[in-house]
């Protein structure tokens, strides 16, 4: 902070706040790590990487982890330092939606916020539903015999996974509005036990971990999904629904690869957050690159820790599927091939131990997930950009947070959730992963094609990727079109693509039947004196309840 005290950073930000035409309404008082955290705990290797362990091994076998893993980051890393840059230069929640109404227009600016918003439903629902699953595995089940978890409360509509998935969302969701300085020090508390869990597994496994016996050689490209949808069938995997297609080996393994591109989603929460921040303009941008960085070592280490200490498979991935406790998720089935390699290393009692520790994990991320996807809400409802603006966009004067709009988050993730449960059941997990992944995708490679075609904002930025700034940007964009290619087939039970096809229609007659001509994108909210004002009613009614 060049040796200016914390006063003078928040007033410098809260002037950058002005000249991007909104008022402190929320309460700026995180430090820079708390906005790396919110962004490591929604990467959170130990929420996705876990869930889709199983959909990496039947499309890949080892290879989705030990060469997907790797090959992912790549691409990863260089669309997180391309939107580092971007942050930098516009510091204000919502983040996307307003770079690209800035570095273009309004029209563009609303195609990236609606896109980007979808994608925090889905990325909500997608962590808390899987969070509900893995708690309900390793914690609730235990307790209930397994009882819980399959019963269906409304059959057809509701089982004990949506109903687990409810009360964690609510105590998210309480949580957040409670104020950003609880939420930031459980996102600091997130990455020690994420950290901590990795180095419990990774010491203890290396030391007490057993033999491979799965059978597959490290890096050998095998598909182990034989019994499913599909099957392996001469370096062909057949797709069974619909009209027969056959994939060849090295497409199912780029399939397996939505295990680590999921895993890798949500790190623009540190652009959403910026408007708490101190010191935004810089620690928006570190927060979104560091959190892949990071993620990407300890992540790979805990996966490569796994996959060289593999049991028999033939229990998760069976000639016949008898027996829902023992054969893989994937599947729909209860069996998770995380907690088999724990339990198989480390014994039933540790095993399930530490599982129970990452099922702790993932509800952090999911509470940062909310966290997020609030202030993106809010930042959109701010400009009128949807309907009920008025409603979602009103901050609470007590804990100087978006309530209505984490209020809209909680409610409408739950209920795609449901959705996706009654049309998918048990491919619920995957429709909302391929959803969550594509459409938060489309919106990072909107920004930063925008970023390369534009060259106003590259005076704004102060966090530069010099000369390397544009083919860094080309090879983000490219990426993001392959993987929106590739999460988008009809792959093993995922229907994702009906979803997305409905919702892109929606957008297209609500955008020509609406927005186009009323939509005004970014509103300041006055001039220096009005915005003054706004902040001074904020602290008025703060001393007023401090005095009640």
């Amino acid at each position: 902070m060049s040796g200016r005290s914390r006063d003078d950073v928040i007033q410098q930000d809260i002037k950058d706040l002005h000249q991007l035409g909104y008022a402190q309404e929320l309460f700026r008082t995180m430090g820079g790590f708390s906005n790396f955290a919110i962004s490591f705990s929604i990467i959170s290797i130990l929420t996705g990487a876990v869930i889709l362990y199983d959909y990496g091994l039947a499309w890949a076998g080892k290879a989705a982890v030990m060469i997907g893993w790797p090959l992912v980051t790549v691409f990863v890393v260089c669309i997180a330092a391309s939107m580092s840059e971007i942050a930098s230069a516009y510091p204000t929640a919502g983040g996307l939606y307003y770079w690209a109404s800035r570095m273009k227009n309004k029209n563009w600016g609303w195609w990236t916020a609606w896109f980007n918003l979808l994608g925090q439903f889905a990325i909500v629902a997608g962590i808390n539903y899987a969070a509900a699953g893995f708690i309900n595995a390793t914690i609730v089940d235990k307790l209930t015999n397994g009882i819980f978890n399959t019963t269906e409360v409304i059959p057809g509509i509701v089982n004990g996974q949506l109903v687990t998935m409810g009360v964690l969302m609510l105590i998210e969701l309480v949580l957040n509005i409670a104020g950003i300085n609880l939420v930031a020090l459980l996102n600091q508390v997130s990455v020690w036990w994420h950290i901590a869990i990795v180095a419990i597994v990774v010491v203890l496994v290396g030391l007490l971990g057993k033999a491979d016996q799965s059978g597959l050689d490290l890096f050998k490209i095998a598909p182990l999904d034989t019994a499913g949808s599909w099957e392996n069938d001469l370096g062909v995997v057949k797709f069974s629904y619909g009209p027969a297609i056959g994939y060849p080996v090295f497409l199912a393994f780029f399939f397996s690869l939505l295990q680590a591109n999921w895993t890798y989603t949500g790190y623009d929460a540190s652009a959403h957050v910026a408007e708490e921040t101190i010191g935004a303009r810089v620690s928006s941008a570190w927060g979104v690159f560091l959190s892949v960085a990071v993620s990407a070592v300890v992540g790979y280490v805990f996966l490569v820790a796994l996959t060289l200490h593999t049991p028999d498979l033939s229990a998760l991935f069976p000639a016949s599927l008898d027996d829902a406790a023992t054969y893989s998720q994937y599947y729909f089935g209860g069996g998770v091939a995380v907690i088999s390699i724990l339990v198989y290393n480390l014994g039933d009692f540790i095993g399930n131990l530490i599982a129970a520790g990452i099922a702790i994990a993932m509800a952090f991320c999911g509470l940062s997930s909310v966290a997020a996807a609030g202030r993106m809400l809010f930042a959109f409802a701010r400009d009128d950009g949807m309907p009920a603006s008025g409603w979602l966009k009103r901050v609470s004067h007590r804990y100087r947070t978006p309530a209505n709009s984490l209020v809209g988050i909680v409610v409408v993730s739950w209920l795609f959730t449901v959705a996706a449960f009654i049309v998918g059941t048990g491919t619920a997990v995957i429709i909302v992963t391929a959803v969550s992944t594509i459409f938060l995708y489309a919106a990072y490679g909107i920004v930063i094609y925008l970023g390369i075609t534009t060259t106003d904002w590259l005076k704004e930025r102060v966090w530069s990727l010099g000369r390397w700034s544009k083919t860094v940007g080309w090879i983000s964009v490219f990426w993001v079109v392959v993987l929106m290619i590739l999460f988008s087939f009809p792959t093993s039970g995922n229907i994702s693509w009906p979803f997305m096809v409905a919702a892109v229609l929606l957008l297209l007659v609500y955008y020509f039947g609406w927005a186009k001509a009323r939509f005004k994108g970014p509103r300041s909210q006055g001039g220096d004196a009005e915005m003054t004002e706004i902040e001074r009613e904020f602290q008025r009614a703060a001393e007023e309840l401090a005095g009640a």
